[in-house]
């Protein structure tokens, strides 16, 4: 199992700026433009909804060349509540433009087809979280990814506002927003699509029992009987919205007690961003390992004399995910680094109730957490760099290609002269060598296995790569 942090120690000297700019601390004055919309899609009950978006920015920070990280700030609330306007969200966004960010925080279509049993319980929000069947959680949860994946080309179809680096794309989603955070990072070919986001039979309208306490006080009230039960087809993985717009590479992740849909490993159209993880191991709502979303949850409900929510999926939350990086059959080094961290709280639902500070589903140190991100998503942005001229984004997409023989590193397909450094896991420089042919052969100066970082830095911009050394 790899647990790796990569810290600002993984440093490509291409820009003496950055090293002033570490992304970490929060030391810049801000300025936001709120209420941004970003386009209009068709809700899940057939209703056009207009979206929207908030973004800060620094305004006394160095300005890089080819423009400013992008961090998406992505809500939760079960796929039927939050807001980009949450005060938790509200912080996040601030304080990660304060460290050099352009940050945005992003409202996405919310909603799904509650049963149609009369189905009721004494607890908050129970009654709410009964779906028509499994397949309104993955609905609810696509639609979400295509529309956070559409609001990234829209801030970078803005870039005379907002200089933004398409190749320095990062994103923290908080509960449900760290499973759409997952989705926009690592669903990434259309084989990988569910099921059940192809059209599926007509839902049942919800019970009116629903109305009063889930519908009405929601973001997407609407009659029931104003419902469209159809269920089409959803379309393809990366939606419609602003589809004229730069490509872009997503870095690194943060899931904050979130977790994923389906196993998004194995297949891929290149290697993995990176991901950090934060998860309690009491959490009620999102399951530490492979469960049913809710689990803990409805549990606590049944032990109340209720009967167990219905129509939940199966899912991974952080333990799982960690677990599925180490056994899924693909290379090691198309694989995420991954920093897992957790506590050992093991507060019970009860205890949880008694005392919400012990709760799971939450930080147990915001700044700690999301420190700790933040410090994540900077080793990765300083190991890009940035060689690019003006503010026009540009995509390190030349690679060079390294394997090891019996005795050395052997890289070819090199662009320039320039420097070539090997990496370990948890950052430190482990060799240099300067280079001035397309091919060269780099000595294995380790003394275990495992998976490095071999990384350029000169006349072009090429790819960092990742590489598995066997000794």
């Amino acid at each position: 199992m790899i647990k790796t942090s990569l810290i600002a120690a993984l440093f490509i000297p291409l820009v003496s700026m950055l090293s002033a700019q570490n992304y970490v601390d929060t030391a810049y004055a801000i300025q936001s433009v709120t209420n941004l919309q970003y386009g209009t899609a068709t809700a899940f009950a057939g209703q056009p909804t207009n979206l929207f978006l908030d973004v800060s920015y620094p305004t006394n920070a160095p300005l890089p060349e080819c423009g400013r990280p992008l961090v998406l700030i992505i809500h939760g609330g079960a796929f039927i509540a939050g807001s980009k306007d949450d005060a938790g969200i509200v912080a996040l966004r601030n304080d990660f433009a304060k460290r050099g960010f352009v940050a945005a925080s992003i409202g996405y279509r919310l909603g799904f087809f509650q049963t149609d049993l009369n189905l009721n319980c004494n607890i908050p929000n129970w009654n709410c979280l009964n779906a028509a069947d499994e397949a309104e959680w993955i609905r609810a949860w696509y639609r979400g990814v295509q529309d956070v994946k559409g609001a990234i080309r829209f801030l970078l179809n803005q870039n005379k506002t907002f200089p933004i680096d398409a190749s320095r794309v990062c994103l923290l989603g908080e509960s449900a927003g760290g499973f759409i955070a997952m989705g926009v990072a690592y669903l990434d070919v259309e084989s990988e699509k569910p099921a059940f986001c192809e059209a599926q039979p007509a839902a049942a309208l919800p019970n009116t029992v629903y109305y009063t306490p889930c519908i009405d006080p929601s973001s997407w009230d609407i009659p029931i009987n104003q419902m469209n039960p159809a269920r089409p087809d959803l379309g393809g993985i990366n939606g419609n919205l602003n589809p004229d717009a730069p490509p872009y590479t997503i870095l690194a992740v943060a899931n904050m007690f979130g977790g994923m849909v389906k196993d998004l490993f194995s297949e891929y159209a290149s290697p993995a961003p990176d991901l950090y993880t934060f998860h309690q191991p009491n959490d009620l709502i999102v399951p530490f390992g492979y469960s049913r979303i809710l689990a803990g949850f409805s549990d606590c409900a049944v032990g109340t004399g209720c009967v167990a929510m219905i129509s939940r999926p199966f899912i991974y939350g952080s333990a799982a995910i960690n677990q599925l990086r180490d056994t899924v059959s693909i290379p090691e080094a198309d694989k995420p680094f991954i920093q897992f961290d957790q506590t050992s709280n093991t507060a019970n639902c009860l205890q949880q109730v008694l005392d919400p500070s012990v709760g799971g589903h939450q930080y147990d140190s915001y700044w700690l957490r999301t420190t700790n991100a933040a410090a994540f998503f900077a080793s990765r942005i300083l190991a890009q760099g940035c060689t690019s001229t003006g503010i026009t984004p540009r995509i390190a997409s030349q690679k060079f290609s390294v394997h090891q023989d019996e005795t050395d590193l052997v890289v070819s397909q090199l662009i320039g002269a320039g420097e070539l450094s090997l990496y370990d896991s948890q950052g430190r420089c482990i060799f240099r060598l300067p280079v001035r042919d397309t091919s060269v052969r780099m000595p294995l100066n380790v003394h275990s296995s495992g998976v490095y970082i071999v990384a350029f830095s000169g006349d072009a911009l090429m790819q960092p790569q990742k590489v598995v050394i066997h000794r």
